[in-house]
């Protein structure tokens, strides 16, 4: 079905709006933390705005920033407020001949198109799992039984999403993705002028039916040749399927774990890591289970504190016989995003693997992402003995909370010193400032304090001819209750380069990639 072959006015009718009633949707987002400036959405979309500069930009800071986030697109919704609710938008800081210019598009995803027609959302949401009880279960079978009438389209699973979490490119072509469906490869046109144009369209991808499970928002990158691979859960049934995706084709999908569902499965599989030889995903003490929403907390998330997390560990070249072999850590905790893992030997000759990540030691069942609610996540230091099979260290580097980690990627997969960690705990809201960590030292560096703005993730660029890890740069898009900043600061001295004020505010959001201009003059247009 087309987006314009359904009726509108038949796809909301009074059971809908009964539900709504009965779930006050209204009452909820009054008092709710996301009711915040911050995630208030835009709603116009801007091409090529010419921006004022503070300070120089560098010469060789040539390409495209794009930074993903939801941002609904009605006046009224009919969903409880959360982060992960609403549809993608895109927004693109392009720097060119010295010069900046910005950009924004919503994300034209199927569901976007059809609830665009309606007027209104009309697809589950993941704050109805969050802590939306039985009415939650209703209104998922409700949504089911208008698909099969044909008053609504009957998008599946993979594809009834927005595409908004993160964006990416692989072999010129970029793609946004989300971890609960298929990649939506976007169309993209190169003015004569050299500037990247996105209007949102585009289309899903699944290789001729080989990808056949959702796709990571968080797929780890090989240096050099650009191979993705993706570590996800089903959450239809479960299952963790790990990808492969090489020189635009699927190399490699298959299920590495079957779960146990009897205490519940795991919540989310958000990241995983990449070393030489393998790769390792967690499975945390956040667990969910559709019957918990028949329960007091009304969510279907909930953190185990007797359930130690643990990390499996698959060969890069996994197969579907391949098992995951297990490595319990020493306490319960929840991980949300990754920095960098590898391989070493030790000085007894046995071999062993090094990970870092910020870890919660809680998480609440309602999911408070992103806001004042959410506990803070503290960077944590793993090491897992191959021959033994033991986690030998569980560390927590620091206690103050820090979450969405970058680090220079050309080194994913091999040891590496710095990390620049985001303070969300100082302001509650997204992050007020990001940290320069030494992890071969275990000791903080430098801090650049964001002011009155909030970021949301401080995106690593390489210096172009740099030779040292940190010679480079951090992007990071700033957000202010009336205006929005895009700052550029030198990785090295944590100092500030240069300042693009942009035309109005933008929404919080995390998520980026930077497309220098060798990607750019490849991308497929």
């Amino acid at each position: 079905m087309t987006n314009d072959a359904f009726d509108p006015s038949a796809a909301i009718d009074a059971e809908d709006l009964d539900l709504e009633q009965a779930m006050e949707v209204d009452a909820n987002n009054e008092k709710s933390t996301y009711n915040y400036y911050g995630y208030a959405p835009i709603k116009d979309e801007l091409r090529h705005v010419p921006l004022r500069v503070t300070g120089t930009i560098p010469q060789d800071l040539v390409g495209v920033y794009l930074r993903n986030g939801t941002n609904t697109q009605f006046d009224k919704t009919h969903q409880y407020l959360h982060c992960f609710n609403g549809a993608g938008m895109l927004h693109q800081v392009q720097f060119l001949d010295g010069e900046a210019s910005y950009s924004n598009t919503y994300i034209r995803t199927p569901v976007f198109e059809a609830e665009k027609h309606a007027g209104r959302e009309l697809y589950p949401c993941f704050s109805d799992l969050a802590k939306g009880g039985k009415l939650a279960l209703k209104k998922i079978e409700l949504i089911e039984r208008k698909k099969k009438q044909g008053r609504i389209p009957d998008l599946g699973y993979l594809e009834a999403v927005q595409s908004s979490t993160a964006v990416q490119v692989h072999e010129g072509r970029i793609m946004a993705l989300a971890e609960v469906g298929l990649p939506f490869v976007l169309n993209a046109r190169r003015e004569d002028n050299g500037l990247l144009t996105l209007d949102g369209t585009g289309r899903f991808e699944d290789w001729g039916g080989k990808l056949k499970t959702a796709f990571s928002a968080h797929c780890r990158i090989v240096p050099g040749n650009g191979d993705f691979y993706s570590v996800t859960v089903d959450r239809v049934t479960g299952r963790v399927n790990a990808t492969h995706l090489s020189k635009n084709d699927i190399a490699n999908s298959a299920t590495v774990y079957r779960q146990d569902e009897s205490t519940g499965r795991m919540a989310n599989l958000h990241d995983c890591f990449l070393t030489e030889n393998f790769i390792v995903f967690a499975d945390a003490s956040l667990r969910q289970s559709r019957g918990w929403l028949n329960g007091p907390s009304r969510s279907i998330f909930r953190f185990d504190p007797s359930r130690k997390l643990r990390f499996g560990v698959i060969p890069r070249n996994f197969g579907p016989e391949t098992e995951t072999r297990w490595f319990e850590t020493h306490r319960a905790g929840f991980v949300w995003h990754n920095l960098n893992a590898w391989e070493q030997t030790r000085p007894d000759g046995g071999s062993e693997i090094v990970l870092f990540a910020p870890m919660f030691h809680e998480y609440p069942d309602h999911m408070p992402i992103h806001t004042p609610e959410e506990p803070p996540s503290k960077l944590n230091k793993w090491v897992l003995d191959l021959e033994s099979g033991l986690c030998t260290l569980d560390k927590t580097l620091l206690e103050h909370g820090y979450e969405r980690p970058s680090f220079n990627l050309d080194y994913v997969g091999r040891k590496n010193r710095y990390a620049y960690l985001l303070d969300e705990e100082r302001g509650g809201y997204m992050g007020r400032g990001v940290l320069k960590y030494d992890q071969f030292e275990e000791k903080e560096l430098a801090t650049f304090d964001y002011g009155d703005f909030y970021g949301g993730e401080a995106l690593f660029v390489p210096r172009e001819g740099g030779t040292a890890e940190d010679d480079g740069y951090l992007l990071e898009l700033l957000m202010g209750r009336e205006t929005a900043d895009f700052v550029i600061i030198d990785a090295k001295s944590m100092t500030e380069r240069a300042r693009v004020h942009l035309p109005r505010r933008v929404p919080f959001g995390v998520h980026a990639c930077w497309i220098d201009k060798s990607r750019l003059s490849s991308l497929c247009v």
